[in-house]
């Protein structure tokens, strides 16, 4: 788990909540629906030939609203894909990235790191609670060559308060061994994956 956290970079987050944009690729912000804002990105680059990958998670610009009269809107993860000077969409996931309601009393994606982590061909998208609840779900894709982005794993891991009364113990421990989900040998495309959750 440290090496993934250490691969976790820091997101820059607006006044509002939302994940600033500085480094959006040009072309790809024009090609976003006109009332959805950026919540994180992070690029790929890998495959043979050498490709170069966009992520882009999305949420709707009256998300807060929307989730107070209701359930929280699907929040987009779309991959882009260098095509030459230009960004074209090559798929989208309205599964991966939680909705600002599945996480009890705080916004899954928002509230934690708020990251989509990338090491070689693959990326991992990040949601997890730290108040109530305590857990984190990672979900991870890799680049197949033929394929394009298939499912990897999905790994969910839950804490819980420590009941020592020794002052030197941890405050949370694992609580039960982490779940992890995997298509052993199955190639499931990221547009047809969706959560069990």
């Amino acid at each position: 788990m440290r090496k993934l956290l250490a691969m976790l970079g820091a997101m820059s987050i607006t006044g509002n909540g939302i994940a600033a944009e500085p480094s959006l690729p040009n072309g790809i912000a024009s090609q976003l629906p006109a009332d959805y804002e950026v919540l994180g990105h992070a690029s790929v680059a890998a495959g043979q030939p050498a490709r170069r990958f966009e992520i882009v998670a999305l949420a709707r610009r009256d998300e807060n609203a929307r989730s107070k009269a209701g359930s929280a809107p699907a929040r987009p993860l779309v991959i882009f894909e260098a095509k030459g000077a230009r960004f074209a969409p090559i798929g989208r996931n309205d599964d991966v990235v939680f909705k600002a309601d599945e996480g009890g009393q705080c916004d899954p994606f928002l509230d934690g790191d708020a990251t989509i982590a990338t090491r070689g061909r693959y990326f991992t998208v990040q949601n997890g609670v730290a108040c109530g609840e305590h857990w984190t779900d990672y979900i991870t894709f890799r680049l197949d060559d033929r394929a394009g982005f298939v499912f990897d794993n999905e790994r969910t891991e839950a804490w819980k308060m420590n009941s020592s009364n020794d002052p030197n113990a941890e405050a949370l421990v694992r609580d039960g061994p982490p779940r992890v989900i995997r298509d052993h040998g199955r190639l499931t495309p990221f547009t047809r994956w969706q959560s069990a959750r």
